[in-house]
């Protein structure tokens, strides 16, 4: 008798997407308690990509799957380097591949039955699940689908390589999260640098803007930098990556409120640096533990300082370096991870408050409040 109330209780679930917060939640598939769970997927291949994060305690399986880890980094600038150091909070770099085949072999594993189907990219049939009809065969469907970005929304984009040199380079030590040294006349760019040896590395031009540039861009920048820095003119590519993160307000692929929403779908992307893995962890393992519907991430005061941040460097582009400095400065190691994880205590606050311009900050918080009140 007890093992029928127990599936009477179990649920049908499906997962739309195949990205990372689709197959991080079906990695977790026996938290669901579910009879059921189905995977849609496009019928493509994924491409390979780097995800970035600082050590949290939910993201102890994340960690297990690492490609490196720093316990040193940078913030450069023709100001100058700030350098933090975290035994605490090391940064990791982790590869989309590691992590999507990890969340496959724990989703096989899962005691339920289990199913992916995976739709053509062109077929209309990847969007015909989020109907009436399906919503009737599955009591619950979490969709990971890309949002779209509101109007004027600014953007990160970026290339990266993955190069090997014949002659050891790098210093595998400190990781480089931005590296303003670089031309700003197509917008806001820094270089992202994660030398996994003295050999290898991961070299990314990064931009906040309103849209993509042309790759050769992105090419000629990186070039140009390795060879001002590193004298490197030869190199072998191992591996490319290309992308685009919404830095602001997005709007759910779909708004019908039967589905729940899920990664950037859901607000997990963090507005003023577009980290991403960290925040979509932090939410699937919220909602699963709490045994609730998944909500953004990010605490409103958070979400609000994001806004005033981005308003001031869409308006005044050219100090973006100064200001990620002073931030930088004004913090330490642990401060800083705990930061931009959305972890900050009431002195980090401060400390990055008194940073930046106050004047300037005021203007735009005042310019945020009004809008807000405007479009309620």
């Amino acid at each position: 008798m007890k093992k029928k109330t127990d599936n009477a209780n179990k649920k049908t679930i499906a997962i739309v997407g195949g990205g990372c917060a689709g197959w991080s939640l079906a990695a977790r598939a026996e938290q669901l308690s579910a009879q059921s769970v189905t995977l849609y997927l496009k019928e493509e291949a994924r491409p390979s990509h780097s995800w970035g994060f600082w050590q949290m305690p939910w993201l102890s399986d994340a960690i297990l799957n690492k490609k490196a880890k720093w316990h040193n980094w940078q913030v450069i600038t023709e100001e100058g380097t700030v350098n933090h150091h975290s035994f605490t909070h090391a940064y990791y770099s982790l590869k989309s591949e590691d992590w999507f085949n990890w969340c496959q072999h724990k989703f096989q594993l899962a005691n339920t039955k289990k199913q992916i189907i995976k739709l053509p990219v062109t077929s209309t049939e990847r969007n015909r699940i989020i109907t009436s009809q399906h919503k009737k065969a599955f009591d619950y469907i979490y969709d990971s689908r890309p949002p779209k970005a509101e109007k004027n929304t600014l953007l990160q984009h970026f290339k990266g390589i993955e190069i090997k040199t014949l002659n050891p380079v790098f210093n595998s030590g400190v990781a480089t999260l931005m590296d303003f040294r670089v031309s700003q006349e197509n917008g806001i760019h820094f270089m992202y640098v994660l030398c996994y040896d003295a050999f290898t590395a991961l070299v990314e031009s990064t931009f906040f803007g309103p849209s993509p540039h042309q790759e050769e861009i992105y090419d000629t920048a990186i070039n140009d930098y390795l060879k001002r820095y590193y004298n490197l003119d030869k190199f072998e590519i191992i591996n490319s990556e290309i992308g685009i993160i919404p830095m602001g307000e997005v709007k759910p692929f779909d708004c019908n409120p039967f589905l729940y929403k899920i990664g950037s779908n859901g607000g997990a992307i963090r507005p003023s640096s577009g980290y991403a893995f960290s925040f979509i962890q932090k939410q699937i393992i919220h909602f699963l533990n709490k045994q609730t519907k998944p909500l953004t991430p990010h605490t409103k005061f958070d979400l609000w300082m994001d806004k005033v941040f981005l308003e001031v460097l869409k308006s005044n582009p050219k100090i973006a370096p100064s200001l990620f400095f002073n931030l930088a400065k004004a913090l330490n190691g642990d401060s800083f991870a705990r930061f931009l994880s959305g972890e900050g205590k009431i002195w980090d606050y401060i400390l990055v408050i008194s940073s930046m311009p106050k004047w300037l900050f005021l203007k735009y918080a005042f310019k945020v409040i009004i809008k807000k009140e405007k479009d309620s």
